[in-house]
């Protein structure tokens, strides 16, 4: 819901947590891996004996995730963190895929809640329920 002074309080809330997670990201080097000096010397099967890969397929952003979505991308999270435990360095891309129609569906529900400014993709807080009538 938009307030008097055209703010909305909870997609500022969504970009003050974004900002948080950036710099901690930052600060942590959380995912960031430096090759060994000798990496362009090394042969093939020495290069990829300590690596491991996971990949997850891309949840559409035409619906809300679901318990399916959580459920898929948990048997690549345990095998990633199993893996790191092992010593090896681990690649797990991760983002989301946008294309056609569902992007647009997307689009255009944004658009709709911006002009009303009823965000319902976004769980309120307590003190934001309060302030709601």
């Amino acid at each position: 819901m938009v307030d008097k002074s055209g703010d909305m309080p909870r997609l500022q809330r969504l970009r003050k947590i974004e900002t948080e997670m950036l710099e901690l990201f930052k600060k942590e080097n959380i995912f960031e891996s430096n090759a060994p000096e000798n990496y362009k010397d090394m042969p093939i099967e020495e290069k990829n004996a300590g690596k491991y890969m996971a990949t997850f397929p891309f949840p559409y952003m035409n619906g809300h995730l679901h318990l399916g979505h959580g459920y898929t991308i948990t048997k690549a999270e345990f095998m990633i963190r199993y893996q790191r435990q092992l010593g090896k360095k681990v690649l797990f891309p991760f983002g989301f895929h946008c294309t056609g129609m569902p992007i647009q569906a997307a689009a255009n529900r944004l658009t709709r809640e911006i002009k009303t400014g009823e965000i319902k993709s976004v769980q309120p807080t307590e003190e934001e329920k309060k302030e709601e009538p």
